[in-house]
This record gives C-alpha cells, structure tokens and sequence, in this order.
C-alpha cells in the first residue's frame, strides 16, 4: 500500500518547512460509528403494511413483493412457458395437487420476505421431486441476495421487500444455502450470510426461469406438466377470509375501485375444475387458512387485473414431470365455505401502515463480491 507521507521527508534537511499533513480520509456510512468520526446517518424510515383482522387480532405482512416491470437479464431465466407446453387443454385432467412433495408450510413472520418464501418453497418441491431429499433451504439467504441485486449492489439493505425477478437472478446466480447453515432469525433479515453459506449454495440453484401466462389453460397446463408457480397478486382486505377456512372470496367491485390494496408473493401448487379454484401456498403459517394453504378462484388468478404476473423455475432443464399429481377424482368443491350473506363492508379486517426504523447493518465484512 502507498504510503500517505510525503516523498520530500526522507531527504528533508534541518530549516526546510515540513511536508503538509496527510489528507484526512472520511469515513463512509459503512464506516460511520466506528470510533471517532461522523455519525451514522439516521436509519431510513420502513412502512411496515399488515392485513390485520380485527376479531382475531391476528396480523400477516403484505407488500414485499415490490413492484417493477423488470424481467430478468439472462435469457435462460426470461423463457415463454407457451414454448414449452407440452399438453394440449383437451388433455389436461380435472385436477392437479402437487401438495404431497412440498415441504411443511412456513412463516414469513413480521418480515417482508414472502417472494424468498415462495421460491424457497418451489425450489425445495423440485428438489424432493427429483432426487428424494427432503431439504430445507434458507429464505434469508435469497432474500438478501434478492435485494443486493435489487438494489444494484448496494449493501446498505432494508426490510423492504423484493422483486420476483430479483428473486430469480439471486438463485440462478448465487444459488442457496440449506436453513440450517442460514436460519430463519427474523432479527438478522438485514444481515449478510457469511462465507461458509456462499462456499455451500452453488450447488442449489436454478438453470430457468419460465413466465408463465396470465391465462387459465397455460396456467393449468403448468401444473399438469408438475411445475407450481411463483405468482404475483394483489390483496384486498376481503382476503382476509381465507385466514379461517382457506377460501379466498373474489374481491368486490367497491374493493377493487379502491386505491387501497397490497401486492403478495405465494406458490400456486395445483387445480381444480370442480371447485374452479387453484390451489396456493401461503407463507403465513400452518395455523392460517387450511393448513397453510387457501384457494383462490379461477376468475381471481386469472385476471390480469388481480394477478400481476406468474413464473415457473426449473434446475435440470426437465420438461415434464411424471403425472402423479393428476387426480381425475375430483368431487371436494374447495370453495363451499364461501358465505355470500357475509358482510360487504369486510369491517372485520383492515391494511395497517406502521412505521419502522430499520437499520442497516453496518458489519466489518468485506460487501465485496463472493467469489
């Protein structure tokens, strides 16, 4: 490293005037409150938005799936799923339910990670589907990474939520780390993972990214080829409902007039024409809906005004799955709790805005690049 002295000093002679001092470097926000120095910069003001039922006093984080019409940069991870489609709509079944190879239903908790929970979710059904193992991998670890990217490389992250194409680029780039390298610490959702979690997650990741049409056959037709979905959506408060029985009402039309509503990340993992409903995984725990999952119906997911987009994401460039999830009995009607005499004001719920001081962390980790 070049020393900071001036080059006259070594041959400086007695009456000669002494070098200047050296320039003071200033400390970066990184650096900032460590020793002396500038302070921190106060910490960004987070608005924390809560779909909160009244009755139950229960409250479930919306809004982290952040709004961009961004897709992603490599073409491997930005395919048209209708390039692909292996099944023509006469030949799909009345119904498919790829429940059985998704892990146990997680908590996002109070965090605005439900896009890394989704993808964590998909990613480990792909998993067990192809090699057996159970897996369970890091949420945190893609949500950070998800954000870096969002933020174009800016360590100084925020609780704010992610981009599914953020979302898509951290795992095809960084991969993913397994849960118990990288836990589920809600307190460290602003923290990097350290060198042992980025050495591990290469081996898990995903080769592409397929957008799938906001449409019911090719959405149909994505499942019946075994691939759940990463989708897009926006919550009204009646969406609340489901938090009992599982059954997502269609919002009303005074409901979606309205400015107020909240974008949320979920997997949809099957159908039913029956029922006409899809069958999604939420990230709100095993207590809400029906064991974590509600059902959502055909005119919601399949509105491109209610549904802001799906992706689907594959490792080993398979195009199809074998066909156990096909189920030609298809006799429950997943949305006959629906009660149309409820109230049309939904007082029982309402979005809560919360302001939240959120800290970066300012650690003494290089943010450089893993390599």
């Amino acid at each position: 490293m070049a020393s900071n002295r001036s080059t006259t000093t070594k041959h400086m002679g007695k009456g000669q005037e002494k070098p200047p001092p050296p320039p003071v470097i200033k400390k970066t926000t990184k650096d900032a409150g460590k020793g002396k120095g500038k302070p921190p910069a106060p910490p960004p003001i987070i608005k924390k938005m809560f779909l909160h039922n009244h009755k139950t006093n229960k409250r479930y984080r919306v809004n982290g799936d952040k709004e961009s019409s961004r897709k992603p940069a490599k073409d491997s991870l930005r395919k048209d799923f209708s390039q692909y489609m292996v099944y023509a709509a006469p030949q799909l079944p009345n119904k498919v339910d790829l429940r059985p190879w998704m892990t146990p239903i997680e908590d996002q908790s109070d965090t605005n990670s439900c896009t890394a929970n989704a993808m964590a979710g998909i990613y480990e059904y792909l998993n067990y589907r192809i090699t057996g193992r159970l897996e369970d991998v890091s949420r945190l670890f893609i949500y950070y990474n998800s954000r870096i990217i969002d933020n174009e490389g800016d360590s100084d992250i925020t609780d704010e939520g992610a981009t599914i194409a953020s979302t898509i680029e951290s795992v095809s780039e960084r991969g993913v780390c397994l849960e118990y390298l990288w836990p589920y610490n809600t307190k460290m959702v602003n923290t990097k993972p350290n060198q042992m979690c980025y050495a591990a997650a290469p081996q898990y990741s995903i080769s592409e990214a397929l957008e799938v049409d906001v449409n019911l056959n090719e959405m149909k037709c994505c499942l019946a080829q075994g691939f759940p979905m990463l989708v897009s959506l926006n919550l009204y408060k009646s969406f609340d409902k489901a938090g009992e029985h599982g059954v997502v009402p269609m919002p009303k039309s005074t409901e979606v007039g309205r400015s107020s509503h909240a974008r949320h990340c979920v997997v949809v993992a099957g159908y039913s024409d029956h029922s006409r409903a899809f069958i999604v995984r939420n990230s709100w725990g095993s207590a809400w809906g029906d064991k974590g999952y509600c059902y959502i119906p055909y005119d919601y997911l399949g509105s491109t005004d209610l549904c802001n987009s799906a992706w689907t994401v594959k490792n080993l460039g398979i195009a199809k799955m074998t066909q156990e999830g096909w189920q030609e009995d298809d006799e429950v009607d997943y949305l006959d709790d629906d009660d149309e005499e409820e109230d049309d004001d939904d007082e029982d719920a309402d979005f809560e805005e919360e302001e939240d001081e959120d800290e970066p962390d300012y650690d003494d980790e290089d943010d450089d690049d893993e390599e």
